[in-house]
């Protein structure tokens, strides 16, 4: 019966229209107001985040955060050593203009990657890190928007 409950309330609110809102002082921003698609794509990093190993031999490690067509999906751009690798994150839709913010982590050469909330707080998502001779990237936090 729990089961049954449970899976009744995840029906309920994936059918939910979101209602979602913040006063932005010019107006009230609902979670339906944020394009899905961008209408223009930056070529720039909106943000990056690096450390130079050796400048001579070019080695650094860090990453460059790349806009996508989704709103909500930005492309990783991560180098260490001589090594490139891409991923995406996705960010949720708090009803406001995704910002993301790259702050130092705990080791030197790692760093959090995050975005902005609506009080402009910075919330961890990922953690970007080297170690013997490896890229990582893992979750620090899970976000989610939940419909009322």
């Amino acid at each position: 019966m729990k089961i049954f409950n449970l899976l009744l309330v995840i029906f309920i609110c994936s059918c939910a229209q979101r209602t979602h809102e913040i006063h932005d002082g010019a107006g009230v921003i609902t979670n339906d107001t944020i394009p899905a698609v961008r209408k223009t794509v930056k070529k720039e990093p909106v943000a990056s985040w690096w450390v130079v190993m050796d400048k001579v031999l070019d080695r650094k490690f860090g990453v460059a955060v790349y806009e996508t067509p989704k709103t909500f999906r930005y492309l990783l751009s991560m180098q260490y050593d001589g090594m490139e690798e891409k991923d995406s994150i996705d960010i949720p839709n708090f009803g406001i203009w995704p910002v993301i913010k790259i702050i130092p982590g705990p080791q030197k050469l790692s760093c959090i990657i995050g975005f902005m909330d609506a009080g402009n707080n910075f919330k961890e998502y990922k953690l970007l890190s080297a170690e013997n001779n490896r890229l990582s990237l893992s979750t620090l936090k899970y976000y989610a928007v939940v419909s009322h």
